[in-house]
């Protein structure tokens, strides 16, 4: 996690309809197109010509051709008549439906208006349960066809609601075609449950749509017909999105060279942007904000990526750091800080080679042992520890983990770790990277900024493992924890939309490597990361403010994984497991578990934190110097360096066994 301090400060009355958007998608059946009557009608001609009457046809609403066929099914089967396939059903229940859209499909009230009014400005998707044929039949049918830039259609992938594929899947259609679009800013229009819910896992906003008081949407805003005044005006009113002036390519890497005194700064960012790097005394440097402070030294970058050298032998000692200020503001994801200290005296010869670490010894679990992982955020790597790279092999060397996943690898912190420890690693992007001491295979996936795939192969058998880090801003419990303010706000933020995206994507990319036969679906799976957001098992009546179904948790719930941590210590009261954060005083950030192991097709036999305020059967640890115990009683955030654990994050252990 990137903290972010305190601010709860929001009108709960105000509307949750966003000032401005990148794209909209809109469901099709029930919501542009006056075809729900007329597909419930479809359902039951088809139960009827063979022999069933159906009395409650309202459970069909929604659902895909597949899926009604398989309910058919099963309802024939039960009442003791004649069963044909389901692919049987599928074709007849299309062509029925086929033929009552060709004479009787109206848009719904409101729906060309607002889709003609939205498309003027933005991208429009269409995502439907509705095969190719059917929705491409039912968009000309209403006259909604040529305003629609791209749609998605059941047979176009491999789930249809209530799962987020085909909102997954328009989503990066409409990415294709502008970079802009992404979860976090493009809006979601649904009138049905399964609809809300595939909407609202793929990490969007949702708008409901439905006049039917008993009809539960799971949605942010709602709204009973499209001719609402307020849906009407802010499609009129609403912005486009514009591009985020600053991005996560925007680094400062640095290093400090103690025996000429120089700080050598190599920066990347938007060439558009002017920069400057500066420099501040620790003591002045505010977390993730521009110091208040001056500077000690400055100097200007002025191109696209370039090296700046500062000569500080002017500086007394202590330690310092660095930041890359760009138009006199460091940006929201900076932390791309860095610290070094300035020594009093310099070596008289020449500077000693460093020492390298030798390998770490492995010694192999025995399948019946199973076999022990850590989810571990480095905090940038390590930079922000003294000799935090030396604390990280340290632990690793006397704690018997054999995968770890790894967040804020910063760059090439990783590959350091595990080539310092001997290990293998696979590593996709910047940020995130799989270690271990058993072979590893790195898998292509399409979710390089924050997720890294692998298979480990390791003595109890071949294990898919993620490692994952969430987006950062919007930090949930900031509102969450407040009463006063509904859970609905704290889940309609861009923030929490784009961990709920970036999940969906993850489990989408799961089924794609499993489809192309990549990894196998007999594998385990382990899902381990900085998540950023809570779990919804930790926020039960009864232990914080509200109570909150954060949906990545959930999403990986009902998908078959189990949270490792809480399958060995259920009760929240007792061992709460916080990961977040140990260093900083509670006074200035709430506490929570936000670091996870999700496992399908594994069992937790054992699960603790390590370094936490509260420890779970960690088992005690020095650090290299013998000198302090890792865990409990770490200096909080500004008195720090010296800590024994070289990380604002607290570590998930699990050790998991399988068949």
């Amino acid at each position: 996690m990137q903290v972010q301090f305190l601010n709860t400060s929001i009108d709960v009355s105000a509307s949750l309809l966003p000032g401005a958007a990148s794209a909209i998608i809109f469901d099709c059946d029930g919501l542009l197109a006056d075809t729900e009557d007329l597909w419930l009608r479809a359902v039951a001609a088809c139960a009827d010509a063979r022999g069933a009457a159906l009395t409650d046809l309202a459970t069909f609403r929604g659902g895909s051709i597949d899926d009604v066929a398989a309910q058919l099914v099963m309802i024939l089967t039960g009442a003791g008549l004649s069963t044909p396939l389901a692919g049987e059903l599928e074709v007849a229940l299309s062509e029925e439906f086929q033929s009552l859209i060709a004479q009787e499909a109206t848009p719904m009230p409101g729906a060309v208006a607002l889709v003609s009014e939205l498309a003027s400005r933005f991208p429009v998707a269409v995502a439907s349960n509705s095969p190719r044929a059917l929705l491409d039949q039912i968009l000309d049918r209403i006259g909604v066809g040529d305003l629609i830039t791209c749609s998605v259609a059941r047979d176009e992938v491999s789930a249809g609601k209530p799962a987020p594929e085909l909102y997954v899947a328009a989503l990066r259609k409409l990415h294709e075609l502008d970079s802009s679009v992404t979860a976090e800013t493009a809006v979601a229009f649904e009138d049905s449950a399964v609809g809300a819910v595939a909407a609202m896992s793929a990490g969007l906003l949702v708008v409901g749509v439905n006049a039917d008081p008993a009809a539960v949407l799971d949605c942010h805003v709602r709204h009973t017909t499209l001719l609402d005044e307020e849906l009407i005006d802010w499609a009129r009113i609403v912005d486009r999105e514009k591009p985020v002036q600053f991005g996560p390519h925007t680094l400062a890497h640095g290093a400090f060279d103690a025996v000429t005194s120089t700080l050598t700064v190599q920066c990347q960012y938007p060439a558009e942007q002017s920069a400057r790097v500066q420099v501040y005394a620790q003591g002045d440097c505010l977390w993730n904000e521009l110091p208040a402070g001056r500077p000690v030294a400055s100097a200007s970058v002025l191109t696209e990526s370039k090296s700046v050298s500062m000569d500080l032998a002017h500086l007394s000692e202590g330690t310092y750091r660095f930041l890359l200020v760009m138009d006199g503001v460091v940006p929201e994801w900076n932390g791309r800080t860095g610290e070094f200290t300035v020594h009093s005296t310099r070596p008289e010869g020449p500077a000693a080679a460093p020492q390298a670490a030798a390998p770490a010894a492995i010694t192999p679990e025995s399948p019946e042992q199973g076999v022990t992982a850590m989810s571990w955020n480095l905090w940038f790597g390590g930079c922000h520890s003294n000799d935090g790279h030396a604390k990280q092999v340290a632990y690793l060397r006397e704690s018997p983990h054999s995968i770890v996943a790894l967040q804020e690898c910063f760059g090439d912190h990783g590959r350091r770790l595990a080539a310092a420890m001997g290990w293998n690693i696979a590593q996709q992007g910047p940020d995130t990277a799989v270690i271990s001491p058993y072979p590893l295979m790195l898998h292509r996936t399409e979710t390089d900024s924050f997720a890294t795939c692998a298979t480990v192969f390791t003595p109890a058998g071949a294990v898919t493992v993620w490692s994952v880090h969430l987006w950062h801003a919007d930090y949930g419990p900031y509102t969450a924890d407040d009463a006063r303010i509904p859970a609905r706000h704290t889940l309609a933020s861009r923030g929490e939309r784009r961990r709920t995206a970036e999940l969906a994507e993850i489990l989408s990319e799961q089924g794609r490597l499993q489809r192309e036969g990549v990894v196998s679906a007999q594998d385990p799976i382990l899902v381990m990361g900085d998540f950023n957001v809570p779990s919804h098992l930790d926020w039960k009546p009864g232990h914080r403010a509200n109570t909150v179904e954060w949906p990545t948790s959930r999403m990986l719930e009902v998908a078959g994984y189990a949270d490792a941590f809480r399958v060995v210590h259920p009760d929240v009261g007792a061992v709460p497991g916080h990961t977040w954060s140990p260093i900083i005083p509670a006074g200035e950030e709430p506490r929570d578990r936000i670091d996870f192991i999700f496992s399908r097709g594994a069992r937790a036999l054992e699960a603790f934190t390590v370094a936490a305020e509260i420890e779970s059967a960690a088992p005690p640890m020095l650090s290299a110097t013998g000198r302090r115990r890792v865990g409990l009683g770490g200096d909080i955030l500004g008195h720090h360096l010296e800590n024994a654990w070289p990380t604002d994050h607290a570590a998930v252990v699990a050790r998991l066994a399988w068949n």
